[in-house]
């Protein structure tokens, strides 16, 4: 485990508390998430991406949609097979669109940490120069990584199943892929076995949970189900229900980039032994909560 308490800087950090319960990962995950809005707030630019993989992401949709209102909806359209095969292939390009995009704010979120400038382009740029591997390692990680979230619904002990044979669970054994391919410049498979390998020798083989940040995120995505169920019963209010999914949007949108400046901040942290952007090397020695 690290123990170094200052930043990447030389900067001492301050340790937020560690409490039990809900209130102690509500504290924990305020400082990630807050940690992670301040570098937003300096570089407010990266907020394109997201926003970009949205208009985009909308558009295969509205594909989708237009193809099922024409044809009819499965299985009792005579088309089912066309729009089951539709929908998959429109699954896929969603995934890759947020593993291009997410690729982008890690680039840009890593140029940030060699002390330069993290703008649009040099996001594109690290995503564009990774194409080949994004579209190998997008399909199997949709591929995979559905059927394994298939299985936990089936079955009650596939999480502990899969758990046990990587380790971790997929979202937690995949976290540094994405980092590992644009900070090494390797393929899926070697960053797949280098996100692994951190995981083990710097937190250890027992971490489960989510990133302190999805806590954080999941209590202010339940905020909006006020308004948007009331505008949803009372036709008068409806307007409510139109800005809590606007809000839901714009929730989404932070979080990606909230996400990728913490991965790669811990990525940083567990290849380089420094605590970097204010984050705490505490909070990044327990990122995880339960």
């Amino acid at each position: 485990m690290h123990s170094t308490k200052r930043n990447a800087w030389g900067h001492r950090t301050r340790e937020p508390p560690r409490r039990g319960g809900l209130r102690g990962h509500l504290e924990h995950g305020l400082h990630l998430t807050g940690t992670s809005l301040k570098i937003l707030a300096r570089d407010p630019q990266l907020l394109v991406f997201p926003f970009l993989a949205l208009v985009l992401t909308g558009f295969v949709w509205l594909l989708v949609f237009v193809s099922l209102w024409a044809l009819g909806f499965p299985p009792w359209s005579p088309s089912s097979g066309f729009l089951y095969q539709e929908m998959f292939v429109a699954y896929l390009i969603t995934y890759f669109l947020s593993v291009y995009f997410m690729t982008a704010i890690i680039g840009a979120t890593q140029a940030r940490l060699r002390g330069e400038r993290a703008d649009v382009l040099e996001g594109v740029r690290a995503a564009n120069r990774l194409l080949p591997s994004l579209v190998v390692w997008s399909l199997v990680a949709a591929t995979v990584g559905g059927l394994l979230r298939l299985a936990s619904l089936r079955w009650e002990g596939a999480s502990r199943a899969i758990a046990r044979v990587l380790g971790y669970t997929w979202p937690i054994a995949t976290v540094f892929v994405v980092p590992a391919m644009v900070v090494e410049d390797v393929g899926p498979r070697k960053a797949f076995r280098h996100s692994r390998s951190l995981l083990r020798d710097v937190w250890g083989t027992r971490q489960t949970g989510v990133l302190g940040t999805g806590v954080v995120f999941a209590v202010l995505f339940l905020a909006g189900f006020a308004p948007f169920f009331w505008g949803v019963i009372d036709p008068a209010a409806v307007g409510w229900a139109v800005g809590a999914v606007l809000y839901w949007l714009l929730l989404g949108a932070l979080w990606s980039v909230v996400h990728g400046i913490l991965v790669t901040a811990l990525y940083h942290y567990a290849t380089a032994s420094e605590a970097s952007f204010g984050f705490s090397w505490q909070a990044l020695n327990h990122p995880w909560v339960r």
